[in-house]
């Protein structure tokens, strides 16, 4: 809890650590050198913020994330931390939230390096940002050369860590009673057995998942070309993989994304390790590509991109209220939760996908009718026709055209250097410059003369404007060819779709929609935005 004292002597202390194989002593030594700096300089400690074993490459750590909204509520005037790094290993995080402390007039601290400015900050977090991407590159270098010495650092389902084990020998160990689980995974899957029947199977046996709680198909499936899964780790062939693919962390949100790495990648046979056969092996394998084969024949199977795309219209968006999982599609009508599927959760009502999208639509249309939406649009139409009332597009369409007759006449000359004998090799080059050049200020054209009449045209009543854009997003969302277009939309205003059940409720469960129609609005009109809405 937050206790308000005196302006000027509010103190939070921050502290992180970064890897699973560090110990909570990281956090315990920090903030111990931190509190020990509030008590000298007298300050009043209001709030302590810490991530556990979560790296500073990310932004999305609740710690970080709640300190940065404490800090814009104005809950503390001085920020302690060990050093520039805990805050972020990222350069961008770490001036936002710089940005973020001066403008609330917040005062950063680091014990170790003393009061922090904007120079100190970008060197220290500049600094922060490249000892992170070395620590990446020394620790692939150490996990390839540690997999010549048969030492893997593979967690994998059905072995046991070796502390002290001797030099030359596996750090790993094969766990009997997981082995016997992966050898039935894998026979069930060379039988023809799909792996949402297996991990029902293994859950009503009650068999512990490998990090607890219920089995999941996706932890048998997993994914084929980087290897992850139980039916896809070579591990249980005795040979371990390292460095097979790589994470990357979006410079603005933080978002994970995973590349697989052929040149990095490095393989050592340890037959110590090895659980089941080649032929086991090689016959689920067999059964696999069957059944993928089967799903490629279906239409749209063969297209990886459609296979991404979302077929329903709600799908991702709506989570059982008892335990937090999916709901998800359990016949062709209908959808129920995830974990009741697998007998893991109590929730067992279903509803149809046509009564739950008519619901939460409904509520939608209702929600954007209402005089404050109105008011929002008609706001942002107003600003983009000062915007293009501000610029005159008619003068970059003459530059351009200008520019334009240039590079075609610069494409004449070369067609007619060819025509009178020059070889085409000597202008390949340049003709191909040229070429983009034209197709560049075409497009560039268009756009500017699009943007002229668009000025020019008289601006129709907002009100009219508004409902025909409902009209045309009713329409969107009822298209069965742009289901995924309209999912895409819905995820802008729809955090989750809860559903709870209740006997007495409409179809036996109440629909709570978390919103952020705030995504939609401009700032200043943030606060009008529903956050909660039931239907």
């Amino acid at each position: 809890m937050i206790r308000p004292v005196a302006r000027g002597r509010r103190a939070a202390i921050y502290a992180r650590y970064s890897s699973t194989q560090q110990e909570d002593t990281s956090i315990e030594d920090q903030l111990r050198m931190s509190r020990d700096h509030c008590e000298r300089q007298g300050y009043e400690l209001v709030e302590v913020y810490t991530d556990h074993a979560m790296t500073g490459r990310n932004k999305d750590r609740p710690g970080f994330l709640k300190l940065l909204a404490d800090a814009e509520a104005g809950a503390f005037d001085t920020i302690v931390i060990e050093a520039v790094d805990r805050l972020s290993r990222n350069l961008t995080h770490t001036l936002e939230a710089w940005d973020l402390f001066k403008f609330q007039g917040i005062q950063l601290y680091s014990v170790t390096e003393g009061p922090q400015s904007f120079v100190t900050v970008l060197l220290q977090g500049y600094g922060a940002q490249m000892f992170s991407e070395m620590i990446g590159v020394h620790t692939k270098r150490g996990m390839q050369g540690a997999l010549s010495r048969n030492r893997t650092h593979s967690s994998a389902y059905g072995y046991d860590i070796v502390e002290d084990a001797a030099p030359g020998e596996p750090n790993r160990r094969i766990n009997p009673d997981e082995a016997v689980v992966i050898r039935r995974i894998f026979e069930d899957t060379a039988e023809g057995l799909s792996a949402v029947t297996i991990a029902r199977a293994l859950n009503a046996e009650g068999v512990p998942a490998p990090k607890g709680g219920t089995w999941d198909s996706s932890t048998i499936r997993g994914h084929a070309a980087r290897g992850y899964g139980i039916l896809h780790n070579t591990l249980y062939l005795g040979r371990a993989v390292t460095c097979a693919t790589t994470r990357h962390y979006h410079p603005k949100t933080g978002v994970k994304r995973t590349e697989v790495t052929p040149l990095e990648k490095r393989e050592q046979e340890i037959p110590g390790l090895r659980i089941i056969s080649d032929d086991l092996w090689a016959r689920s394998r067999a059964q696999i590509t069957r059944a993928a084969r089967r799903v490629s024949d279906k239409p749209g199977g063969a297209n990886p991109e459609a296979a991404r795309r979302n077929r329903y219209l709600l799908s991702g968006l709506m989570v059982c209220g008892c335990c937090g999982a999916n709901y998800v599609k359990v016949s062709a009508t209908s959808f129920r939760c995830n974990e009741s599927r697998k007998h893991a959760c109590e929730n067992r009502v279903s509803i149809s996908q046509r009564r739950i999208e008519r619901r939460v639509f409904g509520r939608i249309r209702d929600a954007f009718r209402s005089p404050e939406m109105l008011e929002a649009f008609s706001a942002a139409l107003e600003t983009e026709r000062r915007k293009i009332e501000a610029s005159d597009p008619r003068r970059d369409i003459v530059r351009l055209q200008q520019r334009l007759g240039k590079a075609e006449s610069a494409r004449k000359a070369i067609l007619d250097a060819i025509e009178d004998g020059a070889p085409f090799a000597l202008y390949r080059s340049r003709s191909e410059e040229v070429e983009a050049e034209i197709a560049d200020l075409e497009q560039a054209l268009h756009k500017l003369r699009a943007k002229a009449e668009t000025a020019a045209a008289v601006m129709p009543d907002p009100a009219v404007l508004f409902e025909s854009a409902i009209e045309r997003m009713e329409q969107l969302l009822g298209d069965p060819d742009l289901v995924d277009q309209a999912n895409q939309f819905l995820r802008q205003i729809i955090q989750r779709i809860v559903l709870v059940p209740d006997a007495q409720a409409k179809h036996g469960l109440v629909v709570k929609l978390e919103t952020d129609f705030a995504a939609l609005l401009a700032p200043e009109l943030e606060s009008i935005a529903p956050a909660h809405l039931v239907c």
